[in-house]
């Protein structure tokens, strides 16, 4: 475990420790903004009338992948309307603009908007990126190398998704459509000639599913997440890839006592043979690089307990496998990626249910720390 990375995480967390501190100051008043009147304790939100407002975000990250950097945001929490200020399970309308940078000079900067509209029953989903990423290639499936040997490559360019669904009924169902777009430059270093090296247009329109009962969409106690959608990506939407795309995801939490919450996740995702690499699922497990085990198949599965102290205070723990195969039928013989890890969360908005804490994780290859806003998943 590189020391640097860690500490990077950890000075964020005592920053925000002492920060927390300082609203018990008696002598200054601006402090009691950000307490809250039900507990006392410290919260971002504190004695405003409603989770509304801008927030500034700034979130130090440590990615395998990318190294330590950190995240910029200005996010802002839209009024709710008065027919939804008693529907706790109903998130907020959110905005934000910002960007990130990492050790290994990796960039980006988007914005993006959630729009929540008739008392949840409309959601939709936009995003706007532009990034610069330097990542290592390792194979795909099956077929990537047995030892660690990589090729560092960069993708730069932009995209954007656009994502629209309604409930159906009065059922915890949704179901709507989902576009895909992105332009980007690739460079592999490599003497030989990639096929992805140069301009590349990669777009998709598909169908999206959705059942979700969890109490919060940040920090869940109980409750299920289902999705599912069913992706077709060529030419007449204005890529330069003709394949189709499953993602089929499920997150369930059970609260077993009334301090005891266990987090299940499982997830398949497949893409087609015609997929660019840069497209295709990957192992997405905590101390495990993005893209570092890629396949046309992917299987990944979770649990996480998460014990409260107290109102605002947990501990957790959590452990889960991947594998990432070229072929469905050769899913028994990829390699098994692994994590395991533990951590804490401090619950910094009650009304908005959003905890924030320190995760450290291990992964075959090394331990890694991560910053950790609302769930990890």
């Amino acid at each position: 475990m590189k020391l640097s990375r860690i500490t990077v995480s950890l000075l964020a967390l005592l920053a925000v420790q002492l920060f927390a501190m300082t609203c018990y100051a008696e002598e200054s008043s601006f402090w009691d903004n950000f307490k809250d009147p039900e507990d006392g304790k410290f919260d971002i939100i504190g004695d405003k009338e409603m989770a509304t407002g801008f927030l500034p975000i700034v979130i130090p990250f440590n990615e395998p992948t990318i190294g330590p950097g950190a995240v910029g945001a200005l996010a802002y929490f839209h009024p709710r309307a008065e027919t939804d200020s008693s529907q706790s399970k109903v998130p907020p309308s959110t905005s934000f603009a910002g960007g990130l940078y990492s050790e290994n000079k990796t960039w980006s900067v988007a914005g993006g908007h959630m729009g929540i509209w008739d008392n949840g029953d409309t959601r939709y989903v936009g995003a706007l990126v532009y990034a610069s990423v330097n990542l290592d290639f390792y194979g795909i499936g099956n077929e990537a190398p047995e030892n660690t040997e990589s090729i560092p490559y960069n993708i730069e360019g932009g995209g954007t998704i656009q994502q629209m669904e309604f409930r159906l009924g009065n059922s915890d169902f949704f179901a709507g459509a989902k576009y895909e777009f992105s332009s980007t430059y690739g460079t592999f270093n490599t003497e030989e000639e990639m096929d992805e090296d140069g301009r590349n247009q990669n777009a998709g329109l598909g169908v999206y599913t959705s059942y979700d009962t969890r109490d919060n969409i940040f920090t869940p106690n109980s409750g299920t997440k289902m999705t599912g959608s069913v992706a077709r990506f060529g030419s007449s939407l204005g890529g330069d890839f003709t394949y189709d795309r499953i993602d089929l995801r499920l997150n369930h939490f059970w609260q077993i006592h009334h301090r005891m919450i266990l987090g299940l996740r499982m997830e398949y995702r497949t893409a087609g043979h015609g997929a660019p690499f840069y497209a295709l699922p990957w192992v997405k497990l905590r101390g495990i690089g993005a893209f570092r085990y890629l396949g046309y198949h992917v299987l990944v599965s979770e649990i996480e307990p998460r014990w409260k102290i107290d109102n605002r205070w947990s501990l957790l723990a959590f452990g889960g496998v991947g594998r990432a195969a070229s072929h469905f039928d050769k899913m028994q013989d990829a390699e098994k990626a692994y994590n395991y890890g533990a951590g804490f969360r401090y619950l910094v908005a009650r009304r908005l249910g959003l905890a924030m804490g320190l995760d450290i994780a291990r992964g075959p290859e090394e331990t890694t720390a991560y910053l950790t806003v609302g769930n990890a998943w």
